[in-house]
């Protein structure tokens, strides 16, 4: 698949989750404003990267990322600080190991071999963070130093590409395992009557 065309739909299918009215399960309690910002000027950084700044392919979108998280994270409390910590450790192991894996026996290729690192990481940030901010600062991270220990030729679209992808995967973990949870709610009062 051409590099982009994961970003593009990631942001498309975006678009219309907060259209009709999925915010509070996509963003949490960051503005769908701010969010568009970001996601415009994350897309604007790999239009421009390399063509006019003149800074190695994906540069650009990793700085703006980072201000991102940063700028997500700066009225956060320290829990979420740690998760996202724990989250970006946890997601770069798993990132750098598979994007190493694959680079030394391409013949062991679970499902895709751009995509595998970014959804294992999404999961495994899913699994330490449970808000969008914490999510994105570990996601950024892990995409930061998945691309710096073993470079992809590919630039700045394909690391969106992974970038949205593992936030993606991390987001569509947390809905479920939300909705798992109120699904249990409302079960388990039912089940303590039929005992009595």
């Amino acid at each position: 698949m051409n590099a982009g065309w994961t970003a593009a739909w990631v942001m498309v299918t975006a678009g219309i989750l907060l259209a009709t009215g999925w915010k509070k399960q996509l963003l949490d309690d960051v503005p769908p404003l701010r969010a568009a910002v970001l996601a415009a000027a994350l897309l604007a950084a790999c239009g421009f990267a390399g063509v006019w700044t003149g800074l190695a392919g994906s540069a650009l979108p990793q700085w703006l990322a980072v201000f991102g998280a940063c700028a997500l994270l700066r009225k956060a409390e320290p829990g979420k600080r740690l998760q996202a910590l724990a989250g970006a450790v946890l997601g770069s192991i798993a990132w750098i190991w598979l994007r190493k894996l694959y680079a030394a026996d391409p013949v062991f290729i679970l499902w895709d071999a751009q995509l595998d690192g970014p959804l294992a990481a999404g999961l495994l940030a899913a699994a330490s963070a449970g808000h969008f901010r914490a999510q994105f600062a570990a996601v950024a991270a892990a995409a930061i130093a998945a691309e710096w220990a073993v470079p992809a030729a590919d630039g700045g679209w394909a690391w969106l590409d992974g970038f949205l992808a593992s936030l993606s995967a991390a987001r569509a973990v947390t809905v479920l395992a939300r909705g798992a949870a109120a699904l249990a709610g409302r079960l388990r009062p039912h089940a303590n009557r039929g005992a009595e």
